[in-house]
């Protein structure tokens, strides 16, 4: 089935989104990774929306709306729950460099997580029937802490420089269990139950 992509009220054409919330306190250490990188971008994302993309399920379309994804909450939680709390660990930057006229990412980098990649793999079969991502699925599955999209131009050398230090950085563990499914505007939690009234908050 094509699925219509169909841009938001701001008019920012993201997909559903199946993903860990950072916990607070990581949010300080977060602070110190934009810190290392003042040098070479002009922005960073919030630290409060910091998350870790399980997996994209799928643009807003007729099919798919956000009656839907709360009707799929509960099996949501039903699958990822066996895999929580899931623990994981980070070191590190690297950058995702896309085609022109797309914004480089530069991430925190998560250390390869089998509980993670085996939950990633099971939400691509139990989900096939929705939106393929084939830049984000399965082998091209790549778990990552967005820390900025805007780069300064011009400054490709010392970005290369400060990517090569961050190897040296301590390791850093964290264990997630916040789930959400993420769209532009609210984020849903992923609950075994629905409660009434299900409280939404903004994504942003």
């Amino acid at each position: 089935m094509i699925l219509q992509k169909k841009a938001d009220e701001h008019n920012r054409n993201l997909p559903y989104t199946l993903a860990f919330r950072v916990p607070v306190a990581f949010r300080d250490y977060l602070g110190s990774c934009q810190q290392k990188l003042a040098g070479v971008c002009k922005s960073f994302e919030s630290p409060e929306t910091a998350h870790i993309t399980v997996k994209f399920l799928g643009f807003s379309s007729d099919f798919f709306d956000d009656k839907r994804v709360i009707e799929l909450l509960p099996e949501l939680y039903r699958i990822c729950s066996r895999y929580l709390p899931l623990k994981i660990y980070m070191r590190g930057f690297d950058v995702f460099k896309y085609a022109e006229g797309r914004a480089t990412v530069i991430f925190l980098k998560i250390l390869p997580c089998q509980a993670l990649w085996a939950l990633h793999n099971e939400l691509c079969d139990r989900f096939e029937e929705f939106e393929i991502f084939p830049h984000a699925d399965r082998q091209n599955y790549q778990p990552h802490i967005t820390l900025s999209k805007d780069l300064k131009p011009n400054h490709e050398e010392h970005l290369q420089k400060i990517l090569l230090r961050s190897r040296k950085m301590a390791k850093r563990h964290l264990k997630l269990n916040d789930l959400v499914v993420m769209s532009p505007n609210r984020m849903f939690p992923v609950l075994a139950e629905i409660p009434e009234p299900l409280i939404c908050p903004p994504a942003r």
